[in-house]
């Protein structure tokens, strides 16, 4: 593992995020950081424009956090960065957190020591709405059709995953599975770290003691905008391509516009869908072609291509605290 710098404070995890036009979320959600002692911060600003690149490097001089600067990559790349910066400084583990999510500086640090005191564990605090409802708890995924579940039991017969907007693991977990692909751009590359992390034998865990907020469509507007609908669409595509043998991968393909319609839908439904087609059902539309151009175009090889089992192991219910 890197050894720290001779001249930097010893910290023993960091809170990584990625920023993209979303300076006044940080200066809301990561302030309180700087009185945590053992927790780094280390933000990585993806270029939106030059104001707001000098607004996130004065935050960063204010509050002493560690400012990677960099175009926009994606979140993905840009969290890689960001992990690679903070392990680089001797971090021992990693907090993965959203710029829109807001969690208590202290349960940030219980997380990042349970995390580093275990290269088996993946964790997430349960993460709810700005009003108390719930958000994400304990997610699946259908490896057979593609369905996806934030909330409620988990199915041993399904894939188990944690969200990207708040997630605690080792620094050790996060170099044995590679961390994020960068081919995803944003949305369902925490998907496939899940099941990497799954598939080597890593414990996907939610604390139910511990609450982040997560304010939805902080980081693009609110409600779902064309970007969420377009890639969230591919990239379903894109992970059954990376993750999936071809067969199964074909029946996701033929679920497609059925997936296509639900996300043109949120966030509004069918009426305004209707009305507003080009910014919901098209954008929607066209994620499904680009993801089945992906799918159906020459096979990826070498590291691009992580094939998993159709039908996954048994997974254990999370452990609580």
């Amino acid at each position: 593992m890197p050894q720290t710098a001779p001249d930097e404070t010893p910290a023993d995890g960091a809170v990584v995020v990625v920023n993209y036009g979303s300076s006044a979320l940080l200066a809301r959600n990561l302030s309180a950081f700087a009185a945590t002692p053992g927790v780094r911060v280390v933000v990585v600003d993806n270029l939106s424009s030059p104001d707001e690149r000098a607004a996130i490097t004065a935050l960063a001089d204010r509050h002493g956090w560690e400012l990677v600067t960099q175009p926009n990559v994606g979140f993905g790349a840009g969290m890689n960065a960001g992990a690679a910066r903070a392990l680089a400084l001797g971090s021992r583990a990693l907090l993965l957190l959203n710029p829109d999510v807001e969690i208590d500086p202290h349960a940030a640090a219980d997380l990042l020591a349970q995390a580093a005191a275990d290269d088996a564990l993946m964790i997430a605090p349960a993460v709810r709405h700005g009003d108390g409802r719930p958000a994400f708890s304990r997610g699946t995924l259908d490896l057979r059709t593609g369905a996806l579940a934030t909330r409620g039991p988990l199915d041993p017969d399904h894939e188990p995953w944690l969200t990207g907007a708040c997630l605690a693991l080792s620094a050790g977990l996060w170099e044995r599975i590679g961390g994020f692909s960068d081919a995803y751009f944003m949305y369902w590359e925490d998907l496939e770290l899940s099941v990497r992390a799954n598939r080597a034998g890593a414990r996907l865990v939610v604390r139910d003691d511990v609450v982040a907020t997560h304010d939805v469509g902080g980081t693009q507007g609110a409600g779902k905008s064309a970007l969420y609908r377009y890639y969230n669409c591919r990239n379903r595509l894109l992970f059954a391509r990376r993750n999936l043998p071809r067969r199964a991968a074909l029946r996701w393909l033929a679920g497609a516009p059925g997936y296509a319609w639900d996300v043109g839908t949120r966030g509004g439904g069918r009426g305004h869908a209707l009305r507003h087609p080009a910014t919901t059902l098209w954008p929607a539309l066209r994620g499904s072609c680009a993801g089945a151009w992906l799918l159906l175009g020459r096979r990826a090889s070498g590291g691009d291509q992580r094939v998993v089992e159709s039908r996954p192991h048994g997974v254990a219910e999370p452990r609580r605290r």
